[in-house]
């Protein structure tokens, strides 16, 4: 049984009326699908579940493909799957990955007064102006 969208979600999305039995079995793989990118699955993840099943919903007269006027349109077999995109909003809805972080490349980290990451203190200070030749440093 889903738990972000329902059928009348995936059939108001679409526009159409579906096969309920068949539509909650898709919605139920497209969850269990996103349930092994971020567990649980967020309640504001439901645009991503809907597009992935209307997506995986194959088109109910089973045309591949028809020309009207010169104009030829296309249509998919229905398959399940998650885009590199949808699998990003999952993790992003669901606050993974998010945020900034750094890493040390010093070779002493936290030891060194030329390391980065670590504030500098008054003899580190005095220890680089003795280092690097600096004007106004004391004699």
């Amino acid at each position: 049984m889903s738990m972000v969208a329902q059928v009348s979600d995936l059939q108001t999305f679409m526009n159409v009326t579906l096969d309920e039995p068949r539509a909650q079995q898709l919605l139920d793989c497209v969850e269990a699908d996103a349930a092994t990118i971020v567990n649980p699955i967020p309640a504001t993840a439901m645009g991503v579940i809907l597009t992935a099943a209307a997506r995986a919903m194959p088109n109910p007269s089973g045309v591949a493909s028809q020309s009207v006027a010169g104009t030829t349109t296309t249509w998919g077999q229905g398959q399940l799957y998650l885009t590199r995109a949808e699998r990003r909003a999952l993790r992003r809805l669901a606050g993974i990955g998010a945020g900034a972080f750094t890493v040390n490349p010093a070779v002493k980290a936290g030891k060194d007064y030329r390391d980065p990451l670590r504030p500098l203190t008054s003899e580190d200070t005095e220890q680089l102006m003795y280092d690097y030749d600096i004007p106004g440093r004391p004699a």
